[in-house]
């Protein structure tokens, strides 16, 4: 690998995992005026490229993720010596304003956007990352944004679909295809929104459609009878625990996961959700749920995961898909429920019991627009309900007098 400079403690994984975790990142210079930056993190460390600009003063950006943990995909996960060369092209297309020495690909335009992305929401950008580097990049990474075709996406698009006789995998492929696609146009559309990209032409994603009525709100929940049979039909505490606090907060599993003991206010009776699909909020609690908190909390340090696993350790991204599936089957209840499934059916029962839809929105971290959508059919079986309990009268039990 010609002209790429040697950093023993950058050059293999099992070196920069020895490195302390550290915000400031580890620099090694790869050529004139730039640098190659490694970020140690707690998880995979990030690839930065430093520019010197004048002045004494520099421009730090973000490209890439280490192969700390995944084999390199020469896209989103680099390798040290694929990242020098990343760096180099990033850092000389920029330089001094000159042209870019390379063309704007899909690649540099997804790197852009998930760095964007992360910032914003970190488990948002985790999903596209993945999605993107499995379903899209391997096959577009390397084109310029301007040499996409409308054609090609739309080959694309169609190849993710499910050929054959089970008419419920090909809707569930489609429906998978319109996911990420829409992750696809929202990168492009912002590699388009910078004006220093100078890109202008958005015709040959945006005339991509998705597919029509594929979408499908979740069936299965639970009455607090089905939920009780799963708590008995596994023997792991902590997973119980976690089935607990998922019934009665209707928080994401990743919200649960990413609080701790400190997050729990006792005397406010509400847990603060740090982290979310739409950012932190405050879900107030019912009494139950107060002395179920109360409960596991005790007396653990306010920095100890609120909801930790049987070794103490945090819950990482699927260490709930088995438990939960062993728990459906020994509580004889539908195979394809999912931890999800006991969002649904918090939603589901506050509804039934006529807690105002803005209410349970604001606790959940939805809207009233999503409620009122994904909840149609349990919104139309309480509608006379709610009409026969709440709507004004005139007469009380006396009949009116015609």
């Amino acid at each position: 690998m010609a002209h790429s400079a040697r950093a023993p403690k950058l050059e293999t994984r099992s070196n920069r995992l020895k490195l302390p975790i550290a915000k400031k990142p580890v620099f090694v210079r790869i050529a004139p005026k730039i640098s190659l930056g490694y970020r140690r993190n707690a998880t995979a460390g990030t690839w930065v490229v430093r520019v010197a600009i004048g002045e004494g003063k520099a421009r730090t950006e973000r490209i890439a993720t280490a192969d700390d943990l995944d084999e390199s995909d020469a896209s989103t996960i680099l390798t040290f010596w694929e990242a020098q060369t990343r760096a180099k092209i990033v850092a000389r297309g920029e330089q001094g304003g000159a042209p870019r020495q390379a063309p704007f690909t899909v690649e540099r335009a997804a790197i852009a956007y998930l760095s964007s992305l992360e910032a914003r929401n970190q488990r948002t950008a985790n999903d596209a990352r993945l999605r993107l580097n499995r379903l899209f990049l391997p096959k577009f990474g390397r084109t310029a944004i301007t040499d996409l075709t409308r054609t090609a996406l739309e080959g694309w698009r169609d190849g993710l679909v499910r050929v054959g006789g089970d008419a419920e995998q090909r809707r569930r492929s489609q429906d998978t295809a319109n996911r990420v696609l829409s992750i696809v146009k929202a990168l492009l559309n912002h590699a388009v929104g910078d004006p220093a990209n100078g890109l202008s032409n958005d015709s040959a994603w945006r005339l991509v459609k998705p597919f029509q009525r594929v979408g499908r709100a979740r069936e299965v929940h639970f009455e607090s009878t089905d939920v009780l049979q799963l708590l008995k039909a596994t023997d792991d505490k902590a997973f119980r625990n976690l089935l607990t606090a998922g019934f009665l907060t209707g928080a994401r599993y990743g919200e649960l996961t990413a609080c701790h003991v400190r997050h729990f206010d006792l005397d406010g009776e509400s847990l603060r959700v740090p982290s979310g699909k739409t950012g932190a909020r405050t879900v107030i609690l019912q009494s139950e749920a107060v002395a179920f908190f109360a409960h596991i909390a005790g007396a653990r340090s306010k920095d100890e995961p609120l909801l930790a696993r049987a070794d103490g350790g945090a819950w990482g991204a699927s260490h709930q898909v088995r438990p939960m599936k062993r728990a459906l089957t020994g509580a004889g209840l539908d195979p394809s429920g999912t931890f999800y499934a006991l969002r649904h059916s918090y939603i589901s029962r506050a509804i039934e019991a006529g807690v105002p839809l803005n209410v349970v929105a604001e606790n959940c971290g939805t809207s009233v627009r999503m409620i009122e959508t994904t909840y149609a059919k349990v919104l139309a079986g309480k509608r006379r309900e709610f009409i026969a309990q709440g709507a004004p009268r005139l007469f009380g039990d006396t009949p009116p007098s015609v």
